[in-house]
């Protein structure tokens, strides 16, 4: 009987274990997949995809393409992502999506700025530590998220 109860601690053991380590593994294979992960700032695992994922995707949808759950309730739909370079003569506008991200390049025949300027939201959004992150970290995010975007580009 006691033999029968320690091989079920056993097995309980294996499996909190085993959750754990499957835990912390899948946000890493998920931040690596589509783009580099890097270690940041604050110990996290972060790619372009991840940010994307957590900032864009409400709006430009998980494949860029303009369709996100909240694409529907803005007065002009969300730009397609993956065409920047198509619609560009073949050639991703970097500097312009940056710009566009971090606020200092705005459509002004569009009325108002729908798209969160995402440069002051990174700098004064507190991290989980409370502390608003750096400039350096701000400027990481920025360029990983236009590394991502370019990446996705259609042919």
């Amino acid at each position: 009987m006691a033999l029968k109860r320690l091989g079920i601690l056993n097995l309980a053991a294996v499996l909190v274990l085993g959750g754990a380590i499957v835990g912390l593994t899948s946000k890493a294979a998920l931040a690596q997949e589509g783009s580099a992960a890097v270690m940041g700032e604050r110990g996290n695992i972060v790619s372009g995809k991840s940010d994307f994922r957590q900032h864009c995707a409400q709006c430009h949808g998980m494949d860029a393409t303009g369709d996100g759950p909240v694409a529907p309730a803005l007065k002009k739909k969300p730009a397609n992502l993956t065409m920047l370079a198509k619609n560009n003569g073949g050639v991703f506008p970097t500097d312009e999506v940056r710009n566009f991200i971090d606020g200092t390049k705005t459509a002004e025949g569009h009325g108002t700025r729908e798209m969160p300027i995402w440069g002051y939201a990174f700098m004064h959004r507190p991290g989980s530590s409370g502390v608003p992150e750096s400039e350096q970290a701000v400027q990481n995010k920025i360029n990983r998220l236009v590394e991502y975007v370019k990446s996705i580009q259609v042919q």
